[in-house]
């Protein structure tokens, strides 16, 4: 459950505590279930064209998500990108 106006997640009924891109990646993800996001969105989505984006950052938060969520909450798509699953949804 992701509440954007309080910048709650709770997941299986507990509080998570995310920094602020996590957040972000989670949310975008989530307001797009069942589609696969690429990277290169995630990172238009995160950050201003001025921005250095070392080129694993959103591997990295990813990763930091599946530790604090589960694994199987945010599925890699090989060569595309990143997806919530319709039944991950909540």
């Amino acid at each position: 459950m992701l509440d954007p106006a309080s910048h709650h997640v709770t997941f299986q009924g507990e509080k998570v505590d995310l920094s602020q891109k996590e957040f972000e990646i989670l949310s975008f993800l989530m307001s797009n279930i069942g589609r696969v996001i690429s990277r290169a969105r995630l990172e238009e989505s995160l950050y201003s064209w001025n921005s250095d984006v070392e080129s694993n950052t959103v591997e990295v938060h990813i990763h930091h998500l599946r530790k604090k969520l589960d694994a199987s909450v945010i599925r890699t798509v090989r060569g595309v990108g990143y997806i919530i699953d319709a039944e991950e949804e909540g």
